[in-house]
């Protein structure tokens, strides 16, 4: 891109320089937030950095023709500018917000409808129906938990070891 620089301006360096800023500002304004984002403590940081290569991972894996993959990989690639990948994860991010977003909608409705169906069936009040659901999700939580201690076979150790 220097080059080019250099030929439109005739060789005039200031120029050149100029006109090369002017240019790559976006690209570099883009690669300082890219290299934030990947750097950043803590929640923040997982936030931004952990949780998006988690689900770049998945969802490139799940549809590769639709989701690129993570940022670290884009950075990698040859002919992408750093606007382009910033534009690109952007839209990434879009898609799996809606499809999560769809997909926790989908689940939400099939709980209030399963709840609705047991209330009818048992005749209960749907609010009972939904506390004696989450009792026993609670309480087979902690059954998993718990029986591996029951086990004959093992050492209190082994029981300690699970905890």
């Amino acid at each position: 891109i220097l080059d080019e620089c250099l030929d439109e301006t005739g060789g005039d360096i200031p120029k050149a320089v100029r006109l090369f800023s002017d240019r790559r500002a976006k690209d570099s304004k883009m690669l300082v937030k890219i290299s934030r984002d990947l750097d950043r403590p803590g929640k923040l940081g997982f936030l931004t950095f952990l949780l998006p290569i988690i689900l770049d991972g998945i969802f490139s894996k799940m549809l590769p023709k639709v989701f690129a993959p993570n940022t670290i990989a884009m950075l990698q690639r040859q002919g992408i500018t750093f606007t382009g990948i910033g534009r690109r994860k952007r839209m990434d991010r879009a898609g799996q917000v809606a499809i999560l977003g769809a997909g926790m909608c989908g689940f939400a409705w099939g709980v209030k409808s399963l709840i609705k169906g047991v209330a009818k069936v048992t005749g209960q009040n749907s609010a009972v129906v939904s506390g004696s659901m989450v009792s026993l999700f609670i309480l087979a939580s902690m059954l998993k938990k718990v029986t591996p201690m029951f086990n004959p076979n093992a050492s209190p150790a082994d029981a300690l070891n699970k905890m």
